[in-house]
């Protein structure tokens, strides 16, 4: 049954194409420029120095400093605190490709990975402050509120899991020694592209989804209850273009933020899927943190 539903899904898909080539070329052609222009930027330097780290075995003395101020936020092992502060800082889909590496060298718990992915994956502050908050919203005042309300609620989730884990703390953390060549480094940079050309790939696809949801829906409401879940940059773009009261723009953008998108949730899997992290737990965590989010931000959004 699923093979029949999958194959009628990717010929009614290959139809759209043949039947809307103009519109296919200009969706693909937006979603490769955002690629190119806000993600390939953004995001591409962190994932070849995190991968360098890793493989160097760098990262333990740079999660020895880091370990004191991520216990306070969380009760994470040394290694743990590696992907726990990047994951936050880099951004998305960073903490769950760092998460993997880590579990495939052996060097972080699949206990410990299946809790600090679904935490640490989330949105980099630089793309919430410098596209969401400054160029959509144009309300530089909610930047802390808006941090606060995407950051708070997995690092609460965060606090809880870890306290249902057993024996983590029990992990072996002897120093690796540290390694460094230029074969790490081209293996660095030609796993920092891969990782990239993945996520343009699930961008433009997610793109050319939305413009023939746009096609077919007219109406402004279905148009982005439908389409903007599916990428959140678009998402957040059709949001806050569509005339909503600030208070329901507000909220319906959090909580996406918070979510990730239907797009992001496929990137996370394309990351984490080698080493079997949980991705239905991980699915079922995001909606909880985007309701949870989006009802906050609802409530507090006239006092802001």
């Amino acid at each position: 049954m699923k093979k029949t539903i999958s194959l009628l899904l990717l010929f009614f898909g290959l139809l759209l194409l043949l039947l809307h080539p103009t519109v296919t070329v200009r969706a693909a052609a937006q979603g490769l420029a955002i690629w190119y222009q806000n993600i390939l930027p953004a995001l591409l330097p962190f994932a070849i120095i995190s991968d360098i780290l890793i493989s160097s075995n760098a990262f333990f003395q740079i999660a020895r400093i880091l370990h004191p101020l991520a216990r306070r936020i969380l009760p994470c092992t040394k290694n743990g605190a590696f992907p726990v502060i990047a994951g936050f800082l880099f951004g998305f889909p960073m903490g769950s490709r760092i998460c993997a590496q880590m579990v495939e060298e052996g060097k972080l718990s699949h206990q410990e990975a299946s809790a600090i992915f679904v935490i640490s994956n989330n949105i980099s502050p630089i793309f919430i402050t410098s596209y969401i908050v400054h160029d959509r919203m144009r309300a530089d005042h909610l930047i802390l509120p808006v941090l606060l309300l995407l950051y708070v609620p997995p690092l609460i989730y965060g606090s809880i899991a870890y306290r249902r884990m057993r024996d983590f703390s029990k992990q072996t953390e002897t120093a690796p020694r540290l390694k460094m060549d230029f074969s790490i480094v081209d293996a660095g940079i030609m796993n920092g592209f891969e990782i990239l050309c993945k996520l343009g790939g699930y961008i433009m696809l997610f793109s050319i989804l939305t413009a023939f949801l746009q096609l077919y829906i007219s109406h402004p409401l279905w148009q982005t209850v439908l389409a903007a879940p599916l990428e959140i940059t678009n998402g957040i773009a059709l949001i806050t273009a569509a005339g909503y009261p600030a208070r329901i723009a507000f909220t319906g953008v959090i909580a996406l933020t918070s979510m990730g998108g239907i797009c992001g949730i496929a990137q996370t899997y394309s990351m984490v899927s080698r080493v079997r992290l949980p991705m239905k737990r991980y699915v079922l965590i995001k909606f909880l943190l985007a309701l949870s989010s989006g009802s906050v931000a609802y409530m507090i959004y006239p006092y802001l």
